[in-house]
């Protein structure tokens, strides 16, 4: 009977130890209040897989929160970070949050309460993340975040979280890699459309059009015309930008810039559509767009004369980089946080280069998982790694 009542307890008060932030492990969106193998990677890899040195984040619970719904590249993301995770000895678990902010807030709540030691948060709203993630801090001081593009903003001025490092995309070397292979194909003063929303409509953006102007004041380019989607989706690009194509001549543009591939969807339907710019009636408007997803890639690969180029980073290294960050902000490692675009270390800010993929360099094999095959070397470069002793750059790369 003692055995027994004692078998009782001792499941009681695991059941107990599980009820935190839980969730799908393969990339799900299952509620945060129902644990999904939260201690995984916890039992075998204690010693830290191979690094050679004692893990200080064996044993470890994180978690990725993203507020945008799953996708491939978000996905590509989340699967590095459990790889990392396991090979320390630590566990990870992933959430996506729909592109609703107050899940975002309710899942990271939820997860601080319920005894994670490390959070990657992703793409909080610019008006509200600082006081959130700020006041997070302080109620649980041994917390440690780290945030991918996520900017903090109060009192009309930008903003710092003691201990809190941001993780961005080089926003403006994704525009400006586009506009490269525009002055290569067609010189200094090459005549362009931009497709954006903005300025001050999200910080990607007006980190984006920091190249643009760079490259507009120094005469390289020239802006011809500039179109902005009334919401965010492939419709309403396709619909305003099919619109614009009516009021101007082929003679009078090179070529489009576009600065959320969601949008370029619909700039290549309107594109393809039109005779006098899809190659019908004289040369195809080529155009280009920052990020990538599967769609991208098939449509660069029916038409690489339309949709010449995507400025990108690699989502795989990303959500190393973004975890490895956490890792060392909860080892107390942060003289060793590396910031790729600077060279510096010791960094509260971290910014990844981007990199052209080009249409002409597309197998009919390429992904979007393995365009490091094709791309340059600033894409999927180790090198852009933070690494200690226990963390070695080819720590998942053997």
């Amino acid at each position: 009977m003692k055995r027994r009542v004692l078998s009782m307890l001792l499941a009681l008060s695991m059941v107990f130890a599980l009820v935190a932030c839980g969730g799908n492990n393969n990339g799900g969106q299952n509620d945060t209040q129902q644990p999904d193998d939260s201690q995984q990677g916890t039992d075998d890899t204690q010693q830290g897989g191979d690094t050679g040195a004692a893990s200080p984040v064996a044993g470890k619970k994180v978690a990725y929160i993203m507020i945008m719904p799953s996708a491939t590249i978000f996905q590509m993301w989340a699967n590095s970070c459990k790889d990392l995770a396991s090979a320390l000895g630590a566990s990870c678990d992933v959430f996506f949050c729909d592109g609703d902010f107050n899940k975002w807030q309710d899942t990271i709540r939820t997860c601080a309460s319920g005894g994670y030691d490390g959070l990657l948060v992703s793409h909080g709203n610019q008006d509200g993340s600082y006081v959130f993630l700020k006041e997070i801090t302080e109620q649980y001081p041994n917390l440690k975040i780290t945030c991918f593009d996520t900017q903090f903003y109060a009192d009309g001025q930008y903003q710092k979280i003691p201990g809190v490092t941001q993780m961005f995309q080089q926003d403006a070397s994704l525009v400006t890699v586009l506009l490269d292979e525009m002055i290569a194909k067609y010189g200094e003063g090459v005549r362009l459309i931009k497709v954006w929303r903005g300025p001050n409509y999200n910080s990607p953006f007006d980190r984006r059009e920091v190249g643009w102007k760079e490259y507009e004041d120094a005469g390289k380019i020239v802006t011809v015309g500039e179109v902005q989607p009334l919401q965010d989706t492939v419709d309403s690009a396709n619909t305003v930008f099919a619109a614009y194509l009516q009021s101007i001549k082929r003679e009078d543009v090179d070529g489009v810039v576009v600065y959320y591939d969601c949008y370029g969807q619909g700039v290549y339907q309107a594109i393809t559509e039109n005779a006098n710019f899809n190659g019908t009636n004289g040369d195809p408007l080529p155009m280009g767009s920052v990020d990538i997803d599967p769609v991208d890639v098939t449509n660069m690969q029916t038409r690489p004369d339309i949709w010449t180029a995507a400025g990108t980073t690699d989502w795989t290294l990303n959500g190393e980089i973004g975890m490895r960050i956490l890792f060392l902000e909860m080892a107390g490692e942060y003289d060793k946080i590396y910031d790729p675009a600077s060279g510096q270390t010791g960094v509260d800010v971290v910014e990844v280069p981007g990199s052209a993929i080009l249409a002409t360099s597309l197998k009919d094999t390429s992904t979007v998982e393995n365009l490091g095959e094709i791309a340059d070397e600033t894409y999927g470069n180790l090198n852009y790694l933070s690494v200690a002793d226990w963390m070695p750059a080819d720590l998942i790369h053997k």
